[in-house]
């Protein structure tokens, strides 16, 4: 009889509040290490402030092993730091799904489509003295034009309608045996228009390849070239 008893108070004791202690827990029920995902937010805020591309980010995330479950704070943080909601999205998928979203191929653009490109600067083909000859901005296509918005002065904004366009090209060098692209150049009949990377001297270059296969994709019958050129 006193061993019945105690056996009636262990089982008592491991299935109190409906659950038995043996059961296996649901490993989503169990919360991520929240310093997993900091450290992850301290990585692409470093990346995103050295001036490296989405694209480049979206890989080193997928690639990752550290925790994508992002916190309210996490997502605050990176938003105030500029990085864009797409991509503060694209964070939390599963690993293999966030590898096949950044290795998959875009959907051919088209000349109704609309496109901006930040982190990019423009040549000032004036008189600079004591400045950068590169003047930081943003390059939307919209509503058929192509757009420059200068970060610092609306009286170098330029529009561009897409009619006005005659050609484009991309501007390569050999590096260490292989061709590397560093400038995207726009023509129209009586002028040219010069962007590259803002960390372009970093060896940055994804959005102005972006730039060249959009126009290449959107507009077939622009004349699309690459050239060999310097990084004067």
């Amino acid at each position: 009889m006193k061993t019945l008893v105690v056996a009636l108070a262990l089982v008592a004791s491991t299935s109190f509040g409906g659950r038995s202690a043996a059961e296996p827990r649901d490993p989503a029920a169990t919360p991520a290490d929240p310093s997993a995902s900091s450290v992850l937010v301290d990585d692409v805020v470093k990346l995103w402030k050295a001036d490296l591309s989405e694209d480049f980010l979206a890989r080193y995330v997928a690639r990752s092993e550290l925790a994508r479950v992002l916190t309210a704070r996490d997502v605050a943080r990176l938003r105030g730091e500029g990085v864009p909601e797409t991509f503060i999205a694209s964070v939390t998928l599963p690993g293999v799904a966030a590898d096949a979203a950044a290795g998959a191929p875009r959907q051919a653009a088209g000349p109704r489509d609309s496109r901006r490109w930040d982190g990019l600067t423009l040549r000032n083909t004036g008189l600079v003295l004591f400045e950068s000859r590169w003047d930081p901005g943003v390059l939307e296509f919209r509503d058929g034009s192509l757009r420059w918005i200068d970060s610092r002065d609306p009286g170098k904004n330029v529009l561009l309608p897409a009619a006005q366009l005659t050609e484009q090209a991309l501007v390569c060098q050999v590096k260490s045996g292989r061709s590397e692209c560093f400038e995207w150049v726009v023509k129209t009949a009586s002028d040219d228009y010069r962007f590259r990377d803002a960390g372009w001297r970093l060896g940055e270059n994804a959005r102005i390849e972006d730039v060249f296969e959009f126009f290449r994709s959107a507009f077939p019958k622009l004349v699309s070239s690459r050239m060999q050129g310097d990084e004067r």
